[in-house]
């Protein structure tokens, strides 16, 4: 067994693309994008990574949002802030909304 975050995952369910995946987002908290940049970022083909990421949403380790042309991946905690934000400020734009989610995950860089 494996814990990943506050999840435990059984080891058959853990393949190397999905742990790239947990590392890539771990490591970048604040990412929200398609299947095909994060494939492009990892270079793995966009079929397995989608895969993978799918896999990952339905663990609820991270989120898949619904969105025109194509749907988008982030890490849950990112995925709570934003339906929080969407709560609290309904008129506020999509686009807007991702930006904010994006500055309060940002690391702090070093002076």
């Amino acid at each position: 067994m494996a814990r990943v975050g506050k999840f435990i995952v059984r080891d058959a369910d853990i393949n190397r693309v999905k742990l790239e995946l947990i590392t890539f987002f771990k490591d970048n908290p604040g990412t929200v994008d398609s299947a095909e940049n994060i494939s492009i970022r990892l270079g793995r083909s966009k079929e397995e990574v989608e895969e993978a990421l799918d896999q990952l949403a339905e663990n609820e380790i991270l989120y898949k949002a619904h969105s025109r042309p194509k749907p988008i991946y982030m890490y849950y905690p990112a995925a709570q802030i934003l339906k929080r934000i969407a709560e609290l400020a309904p008129n506020m734009d999509y686009s807007a909304q991702l930006e904010l989610v994006n500055t309060l995950l940002a690391r702090r860089k070093a002076p």
